[in-house]
């Protein structure tokens, strides 16, 4: 029984956890508070670059990354470090966009953002 255990069942749960961990991604990037809904700021981002409401979008944005930085610890185990990063560098790029006050690159910007999040998990 100890040898059953010690070589086969300890192993096989080791990596059915690895496994669910892996693959939990598209769970853990869900909302678990007010303050982690990524989503929740991406329409009010857009309508307010389309209304040219810089100072608002500049606050959207910076509680955008605010809950986009309580979400990385919890999937950083199951995505690709690729798509956090360029989620990261988007968001810098947004920044930039915004205090220029170019309304197109920073909905285009933003529009790569969604993507990249629609991306995560899949």
């Amino acid at each position: 029984m100890g040898h059953f255990l010690l070589y086969k069942l300890i192993p096989a749960l080791i990596l059915a956890v690895f496994i669910v961990l892996m693959n939990s991604g598209t769970f853990l990037k869900h909302p678990r508070g007010t303050d982690d809904n990524v989503p929740k700021y991406f329409n009010l981002l857009h309508t307010s670059i389309q209304a040219r409401h810089w100072p608002e979008a500049a606050s959207y944005l910076n509680k955008l990354e605010s809950a986009w930085r309580k979400i990385v610890p919890r999937i950083q185990f199951s995505e690709e470090r690729d798509e956090i990063n360029n989620f990261q560098h988007s968001l810098a790029r947004l920044k930039g966009y915004l205090e220029a006050r170019e309304k197109a690159q920073a909905l285009a910007e933003l529009k790569e953002i969604v993507e990249t999040w629609a991306d995560l998990g899949n």
